[in-house]
């Protein structure tokens, strides 16, 4: 889930330039809190000794956070709280520069920070703010191209949940599952593709979409979407 290039440059120079690195340092953030948090909704729900809690938590929140692929239980049973989180964990991916799939973290910072930015312009209009990430002062180039990104990533999730519907699936199976496939995380929600399923059951034509949703979402849609503008052909 981390940064490859930076990982690697960290390693061959010997010091900890990774862990300053605020994308970095918001995704442990992220997955200890939401570790911690469904750990704890396991002890007192479901009964469950807190360290097989955390481990169970961690392990799952990981495998999906960094779009692994793994289950190590049927997460689905945990109830309402820890369905609502994995379902949103689906959504959100690692790092820039990892192999995990999603939207990545770094994606919901700088949304953060642009929000942070507009909120202050409510107190005073005529106010100057300059919101930084890493250092740099964020653009209106990287806010176009992150409303894009949140549109189209949006798109093709609903249409592809569409054609899922219409092959006989439920709800449930068709959305996480178009999920699932654009943020290539693995497993769905829902009796059919949840952790403890899988896709064999699915139709032919269930299944090239959900390919070409996991294509779209590898190449992270903008890189395809360019391929169907006429401008792209003309040189």
């Amino acid at each position: 889930g981390l940064p490859l290039l930076m990982f690697v440059q960290s390693i061959q120079q010997g010091n900890l330039s990774i862990w300053n690195d605020q994308q970095v340092k918001g995704f442990l953030m992220f997955v200890g809190v939401v570790s911690l948090s469904i750990a704890i909704w396991l002890s007192f729900h479901k009964q469950l000794d807190f360290i097989d809690a955390l481990r169970l938590s961690s392990f799952n929140v990981i495998s999906v956070v960094t779009t692994t692929g793994y289950g190590l239980t049927d997460y689905q049973a945990w109830g309402a709280f820890a369905g609502t989180a994995f379902l949103f964990l689906m959504l959100v991916g690692s790092c820039s520069g990892s192999t995990s799939g999603g939207i990545k973290i770094f994606r919901f910072q700088i949304a953060m920070a642009i929000m942070r930015q507009q909120i202050k312009h409510q107190f005073h209009p005529n106010g100057i703010f300059k919101e930084t990430y890493n250092g740099h002062k964020v653009h209106e180039d990287i806010v176009r191209s992150l409303v894009t990104f949140f549109m189209l990533f949006f798109l093709v999730i609903l249409g592809l949940s569409m054609v899922l519907v219409l092959t006989g699936l439920d709800i449930m199976t068709s959305f996480t599952g178009a999920i699932t496939a654009v943020a290539n995380v693995g497993p769905g929600l829902g009796p059919i593709i949840g952790p403890a399923g899988n896709f064999s059951s699915l139709s032919d034509v269930a299944k090239w979409a959900l390919a070409l949703g996991m294509l779209l979402g590898r190449l992270e849609i903008l890189t395809v979407a360019v391929l169907f503008h006429p401008q792209f052909w003309r040189y």
